[in-house]
């Protein structure tokens, strides 16, 4: 099993590699990983990030555990320009995003190993160390080649139920030998004897008598009670314009940066209700405060 267990799991590096490799468009090559035995509880703290990825249709789990230094790096790469100092609020949530991707990524190898569905492969970060599984781990740790300019580290985490798990899924089921032995005759499944409700006669039918009820009539059209939903609070957004960014671009933005919109400054501003449009029109001025003048109502039906 542990021969087994060591390709298993540098086949989740190799995957861990490519999405890597992906990210920060660079050749990324995982080393082959080293096993120990952990008997500590894992815990969280700021210097590392943490998944717990879950196997569904298996059943089973394994923690994941990022070096923040390392994959601030990696960001930096993704990004365009080194990170110096302390990361920020908008890349510690890059860095977030980044490790579930490459976690489900070992999640779904580990999966299509043992034969289980990698759609049930799910990942999450976690602040909670409550949440790990309880020691001892089987820890397997490895190290990641970025293009020969840097190495970032990575540990995964097995908890006893897990290996014991994993090692259930490796083993072939065996044919059962009453299968194998019965008879053609014997497998053909016999007719019951039909069962005495079968056997009673079939009841005939009887006419149906209805009371007899006066019409309801229905408001008309246009005229139904709209006073219980009048008073029903609804969002409206007045569109300036819209565009798109790249998330290099949004993480560079600063205090007197300037992007273009879609729409020439002569063009009506779309009015939405719960991001339905609804209506056009021109920006006035009301009592040093910012209106919507409508000049159309209904055009064409479109959602954001």
């Amino acid at each position: 099993m542990t021969e087994e267990m060591n390709a298993t799991v540098d086949a989740m590096f190799t995957a861990a590699a490519g999405v890597m490799g992906s990210l920060v468009d660079r050749s990324v090559t995982a080393n082959p990983a080293e096993a120990a035995r952990a008997d500590a509880s894992l815990k969280t703290d700021k210097d590392v990030v943490a998944t717990l990825t879950e196997i569904g249709s298996a059943g089973l789990n394994f923690v994941t555990i990022y070096h923040v230094a390392d994959f601030g790096r990696i960001i930096g790469l993704m990004l365009g320009s080194p990170i110096e100092g302390e990361m920020d609020a908008m890349q510690m949530s890059i860095v977030s995003e980044t490790v579930q991707q490459i976690s489900t990524s070992m999640g779904e190898q580990l999966a299509k190993e043992i034969g289980a569905d990698p759609e049930s492969v799910k990942s999450e970060v976690v602040n909670d160390a409550t949440a790990f599984p309880a020691p001892p781990f089987d820890e397997y740790t490895s190290t990641f080649d970025v293009a020969g300019e840097f190495t970032v580290g990575l540990v995964v985490d097995f908890d006893g139920v897990a290996l014991g798990k994993l090692a259930g899924a490796t083993e072939a089921s065996p044919e059962p030998a009453a299968a194998q032995s019965a008879p053609a005759s014997a497998a053909a499944p016999k007719t019951p004897p039909p069962s005495p409700a079968a056997q009673r006669p079939t009841p005939q039918p009887q006419p149906v008598s209805f009371t007899a009820m006066a019409p309801t009539h229905a408001p008309k059209v246009g005229h139904a009670n709209l006073d219980l939903v009048h008073d029903v609070p609804l969002q409206i957004s007045a569109v300036l314009g819209r565009t798109a960014l790249s998330l290099r671009d949004v993480v560079g933005l600063q205090t007197g940066s300037v992007f273009e919109l879609d729409k020439l400054s002569t063009d009506p501003i779309d009015l939405y209700v719960n991001n339905i449009l609804i209506a056009r029109g021109e920006v006035v001025v009301v009592d040093d405060k910012f209106a919507v003048k409508i000049s159309e109502l209904n055009p064409t039906a479109e959602k954001v």
